[in-house]
């Protein structure tokens, strides 16, 4: 029997609920970041992002889909540094890449 490799777990693509204070996630990022991605295969792969000076090899990528904001649309992936979890996402229209999210 082949097993699926859907993880539910390693999806954090739900929108935030603000907390009791009305304040969002403080894991909340949303900044632009610059990426090195392989785009294979009709697949965008990131491979490397700079964020605050520094650099982040991307060791696995966990999870990815897919959303569509108005005309937009946008690639979100769930990154593994083999220490840390982020997710980051590319804008298909605007081609920027931001940080999303550092997962605890």
């Amino acid at each position: 029997m082949k097993h699926s490799s859907f993880k539910p777990e390693a999806r954090w693509d739900k929108p935030l609920m603000p907390n009791d204070a009305g304040l969002q996630n403080p894991d909340c990022i949303n900044q632009q970041i610059e990426v090195l991605a392989l785009f294979k295969s009709a697949k965008i792969l990131p491979r490397i992002f700079f964020w605050n000076n520094k650099i982040y090899k991307i060791k696995k990528i966990t999870y990815n889909w897919q959303e569509r904001l108005g005309s937009e649309t946008i690639s979100y992936f769930s990154v593994s540094t083999g220490i840390d979890f982020y997710q980051i996402s590319f804008n298909n229209t605007s081609f920027n890449w931001q940080i999303d999210k550092i997962i605890q």
